[in-house]
């Protein structure tokens, strides 16, 4: 049996933050580590406990979720982050996702969702709720039409939440051949990674 996935938790509910615990300890891989409610002291949590992922609401009182993101991305870039938010729109996902998150789930989801995100960013690949496709499908006018049909089927396949491994099996090939393909795939949309490839390909239709 492998080492737990130890979490931080950030939310100002203290409902949330028991929630989590519960959920998070049901999962059986996976360590709550500490549950704050702001982003003061959750900076001072993660650099405690180095955690591997921080869930983190979007909304918060002091330092927002976004310039918490931002300095985990900046202070702390080993651990992996993923937003748990009430809100969804374009423009908040968008924003998330350029300040460096590598998972993104709705709070009314099922709870496994959650579970899935952070085994998710955690094997090193992205997860976008599923319920937000409609948000990213809004188009932004940009061509993508260079993709592959191979490049557009692992894109596809990362945003259900398959590992790079998971999607080799899928499509039979090495795990080497889909890293090759999905960087190709990252240059030509001019994204930062893979959660924002997956995240562009979303917004411009040319995954489901």
């Amino acid at each position: 049996m492998g080492a737990h996935i130890r979490c931080v938790a950030v939310d100002d509910h203290p409902a949330v933050r028991q929630g989590l615990a519960l959920l998070l300890a049901g999962a059986g891989d996976i360590d709550l580590v500490e549950a704050v409610g702001r982003g003061e002291p959750a900076m001072e949590a993660i650099a405690e406990h180095d955690p591997d992922v921080a869930i983190v609401d979007i909304r918060l009182p002091g330092v927002d979720g976004l310039a918490l993101v931002r300095w985990i991305a900046e202070q702390a870039p080993q651990v992996r982050t993923v937003v748990y938010s009430a809100y969804g729109d374009r423009g908040l996902l968008c924003d998330a996702i350029g300040a460096g998150v590598r998972g993104y789930v709705m709070k009314g989801s099922p709870p496994e969702d959650l579970i899935r995100a952070v085994r998710t960013v955690v094997a090193g690949d992205a997860f976008v709720d599923p319920s937000l496709s409609p948000t990213l499908l809004m188009s932004d006018g940009r061509p993508g039409e260079a993709l592959s049909e191979r490049e557009r089927e692992i894109l596809q396949l990362l945003a259900e939440g398959l590992h790079t491994e998971e999607v080799a099996g899928r499509i039979s090939l090495s795990a080497g051949t889909v890293k090759n393909d999905l960087g190709r795939a990252i240059k030509k949309l001019e994204a930062g990674g893979r959660v924002q490839a997956v995240a562009i390909a979303l917004r411009r239709a040319l995954i489901a």
